[in-house]
């Protein structure tokens, strides 16, 4: 089972989604082990505005991160231990948005850190 789930993952983190200049969406759900990471890489043709809603468990941390070469540096956009998230039977919302950013591709990494294995949901919006 765990090699079916590290599959999945590796399948996840290569999805690349092209998207013209206009508004639009993405939506991951995503089993993610304990010490472990799944991605999904947005390419922009225009500037975009990026508007996050990360839902995990609210035992152990869970990350995101914005990986690009135009992408902001600096620490998680989201980190559970440090970012107010509403919490309602055991997930967390976690919500941001971000000032618009020049085309080009953007991954959107979530790291869960600790805490056991649990479901993600990501939605990226521009």
């Amino acid at each position: 089972m765990r090699k079916a789930a590290l599959a999945t993952v590796a399948v996840a983190a290569a999805l690349v989604f092209p998207v013209a200049a206009g508004a639009g969406s993405v939506h991951l759900e995503q089993r993610i082990l304990s010490g472990s990471n799944v991605q999904v890489s947005i390419v922009v043709r225009g500037p975009a505005a990026f508007h996050v809603l990360l839902r995990t468990r609210t035992v152990g941390r869970t990350q995101l991160f914005l990986i690009g070469k135009k992408a902001p540096k600096g620490g998680p956009l989201i980190d559970t231990a440090t970012t107010m998230c509403d919490g309602a039977a055991g997930s967390y919302y976690c919500q941001g948005s971000y000032e618009a950013l020049p085309a080009g591709t953007y991954t959107f990494k979530v790291v869960r850190k600790s805490g056991p294995s649990t479901n993600i949901e990501l939605t990226v919006s521009w």
